[in-house]
């Protein structure tokens, strides 16, 4: 037999969620009248394909409507190359389909989650509300079809997902190849019976990273400026925990609480990091954000802006719009501390991917291990037991400007090193040139330090004269100019 209950949280995920009358028979009688009941499967439209049951092989073949007997009495047939037509039982044509849009209701209630009901992306992405969870108040979205391969255009025109301070995902079964957000396998915690649909909080909320910065922030600290000072005088070096500020002669530490950020998901501390990886200028935003998006991004920037200007009573906006591109520029220098280097350390050159993108920044991509807390399951009972450590292979990617990597100039020019590196990028990991060209010597002993690694990540051949990146190297602009 097979546990409907479990294949009811898979076929959530299928882009036709559908379970047919031949799959029903093999699921206990119980359990189907169980979704049935409280309204979790739905019956839908018949099918128009049927397997054969007359011969051997299992064929399936289009239905064909026959005419048997009295007028407008039509049977159910397909063709069987052994047999010839096949009469199909109409019971058989029978189908049902999980309700989402009602799961998703029926999750909003069981959670007490407070706030509308937002279906955000019809049949896929919904968001529940929210409620108070490990230290903070938390936006709930219910995310189907999370791994298949439109997912990542999905979750991006999901702007509320991004929006959200901390949102939690709830998957049917597969979570989204993005990693930022806490997900969670409904398949795993959650529990359907009689008396309707019970959720593990007490696991999420272990789960999810509790809030250690929800007292009371101290009083914003200023930075001396001297006399008539200028946003171009200003320099800022992003770091992981707060940024290090130089104006002339002054220079100064100031942390996350100096900043009266809350944490590292504080949206403005988001957006300022994004501004330093951009080298100091926001990507052009798209014509067709919505206005409640823009709205949004527009209302964050007017808000770091408040916040720098009290940090550094300066005269002036530090950040200025781009009119006509969507974007915004900061008038001071900012950038990340490279000190600090890729977040992840990867184990081989051959786990990593840089890549050009359209837009002249670079994304780095590294896969690794990430070990998770996985609930086992009793074999009798088929109730959730002990916590335990799991592993899987997942992908960190960042975006970084080629000013952040130091590789080019404040004018965007790239140093004799970022030529390199797009040389690389544009030739499919391959550069013909000397084996003592100081250019590559120096930009080999920069990716070393960048990405943490001892090994070499470039290979020579002096009789070709050709050196080779050890990482996979590749580039989505066009060349216009010669290589």
């Amino acid at each position: 037999m097979i546990d409907l209950v479990q294949q009811f949280w898979l076929r959530c995920e299928e882009a036709e969620p559908v379970f047919s009358a031949d799959e029903i028979r093999w699921t206990p009688t119980e359990q189907f009248d169980l979704l049935c009941g409280h309204g979790l499967l739905k019956e839908a439209a018949r099918a128009t394909w049927a397997i054969c049951d007359a011969c051997g092989d299992g064929h399936t073949e289009e239905v064909m409507l026959i005419s048997r007997g009295a007028p407008g009495s039509l049977m159910p047939f397909i063709p069987c190359p052994e047999v010839g037509g096949v009469p199909i039982e109409p019971e058989r044509l029978r189908r049902w389909a999980p309700d989402l849009d009602l799961t998703a209701r029926k999750l909003r209630e069981t959670l007490g989650l407070v706030g509308g009901l937002s279906p955000l992306w019809p049949g896929r992405v919904w968001g529940l509300g929210r409620r108070h969870v490990a230290g903070r108040f938390r936006d709930f979205f219910l995310v189907c079809g999370g791994a298949r391969p439109d997912a990542h255009v999905l979750l991006a025109r999901c702007h509320q997902i991004a929006d959200a301070p901390s949102p939690v995902i709830l998957v049917p079964t597969r979570s989204p190849q993005q990693k930022q957000w806490p997900a969670f396998r409904l398949a795993d915690i959650a529990a359907i019976t009689e008396e309707g649909m019970t959720l593990d909080m007490d696991y999420i909320a272990d789960a999810v990273p509790r809030d250690v910065y929800a007292g009371t922030a101290k009083t914003i600290a200023t930075f001396p400026v001297g006399e008539d000072p200028t946003w171009e005088d200003l320099r800022l070096t992003v770091r992981e925990n707060g940024i290090f500020a130089e104006l002339r002669n002054e220079q100064k530490e100031l942390s996350l609480d100096d900043l009266q950020f809350t944490g590292g998901d504080d949206r403005l501390w988001q957006l300022l990091r994004a501004f330093a990886r951009f080298g100091g200028e926001t990507p052009a935003r798209s014509t067709s954000a919505s206005s409640r998006d823009t709205g949004t991004f527009r209302k964050q920037v007017s808000d770091l802006r408040q916040r720098l200007n009290t940090v550094f009573p300066i005269a002036g906006e530090p950040i200025r719009a781009l009119h006509g591109k969507g974007a915004y520029r900061c008038v001071f220098k900012i950038r990340l501390d490279r000190r600090d280097g890729f977040p992840i350390r990867p184990e081989r050159w051959e786990d990593c991917q840089f890549v050009e993108l359209r837009d002249g920044r670079i994304q780095i991509s590294v896969k690794s291990t990430e070990v998770f807390a996985a609930r086992s399951k009793d074999e009798e009972t088929q109730r959730l037991t002990a916590i335990e450590a799991g592993e899987r292979e997942v992908t960190r990617s960042e975006q970084y400007d080629l000013r952040t990597l130091g590789l080019a100039a404040d004018s965007g020019v790239p140093t004799a090193e970022g030529s390199v590196l797009l040389e690389f990028l544009r030739n499919g990991g391959k550069l013909y040139r000397r084996g003592d060209d100081k250019d590559v010597l120096r930009f080999r002993k920069r990716l070393q330090t960048w990405m943490g690694m001892d090994s070499d990540p470039l290979q020579f051949t002096p009789n070709r004269r050709l050196w080779t990146a050890r990482f996979e190297c590749g580039s989505l602009r066009r060349q216009t100019e010669p290589k």
